[in-house]
């Protein structure tokens, strides 16, 4: 029987809330005021402060995905499954939508997107990580028949060129179709990641904690340093950041590590 790890099930539901509150402080408009206030402001600070902060977890779900995939099964069902429930919930949002708010038109364009909605990219991260799905066994494959020193060479060339590379020098962001890691090729890379650090941990610091913080520190002083949002702040606000990726990887070791019970947790994650 395998063990579950309930530190990685904490980890999901804690990601969850920090993509909440990064919604939040987008689409609930505390951005958009406090960039009207001002840089330099404590709501300007504030609110990009908790931005930087959250803004590694969706990098933190993809990590996850390839640390417990790596050793487990692959079953075509499991996106089945998925894909019903991202049906229903884009079917059941846009109901609610047309009954609460009655001058949102309502067309054949808009219902086709309805129930489509992987084609038409209507869910940006569940239509990436569809094809993500499709390569898992080939990824694992791969994982597991290269040698520990192989493995490692591929992780760290996957930093260098798709974390650093395309943060400082591949500025089109054409050049590795990465989309500012929104994006199938940027879930791949991370779920690599994900699965190397199950199979071999990671070894390349010790303290995950002050790795975070100060990941997020750095982003948020150079975002403030190149003149916010406005400017060319967000270099180090982005997913495929060395910041960002080092963030969501040190979330990775410190909820992986816990020692926690069902009592505590419930869910179907396997080691």
């Amino acid at each position: 029987m395998k063990r579950r790890n309930y530190g990685i099930d904490l980890l999901r539901i804690v990601a969850m809330y920090m993509i909440v509150l990064y919604h939040c402080l987008l689409l609930g408009g505390v951005i958009t005021k406090a960039t009207q206030i001002g840089i330099g402001s404590i709501n300007y600070d504030i609110s990009w402060l908790l931005d930087t902060l959250c803004y590694c977890a969706v990098n933190c779900y993809a990590l996850i995905s390839g640390y417990v995939g790596v050793k487990s099964k692959f079953k075509l069902q499991n996106i089945i499954k998925l894909w019903f429930q991202v049906l229903f919930y884009s079917v059941v949002l846009n109901i609610i939508i047309w009954v609460t708010i009655p001058n949102v038109p309502i067309n054949k364009g808009l219902l086709i997107q309805m129930l489509m909605p992987i084609s038409f990219e209507r869910y940006w991260y569940f239509s990436a990580y569809f094809i993500l799905f499709a390569f898992m066994p080939f990824l694992n494959l791969l994982l597991n028949k290269l040698d520990k020193s192989m493995a490692t060479k591929l992780l760290i060339t996957l930093i260098l060129v798709c974390s650093f590379g395309e943060t400082f020098i591949f500025r089109a962001k054409t050049f590795l179709s990465l989309q500012s890691g929104y994006s199938a090729p940027w879930l791949i890379i991370l779920y690599l990641i994900g699965g190397y650090i199950k199979l071999y941990g990671w070894k390349f610091w010790k303290h995950d904690k002050t790795v975070y913080f100060s990941m997020a520190i750095l982003s948020f002083v150079v975002f403030l340093l190149l003149g916010g949002e406005q400017s060319h702040g967000r270099v180090l606000i982005n997913y495929p950041a060395p910041t960002m990726l080092f963030m969501g990887i040190a979330l990775l070791n410190i909820f992986s590590k816990l020692s926690l019970n069902s009592r505590i947790i419930q869910g179907d994650i396997y080691e």
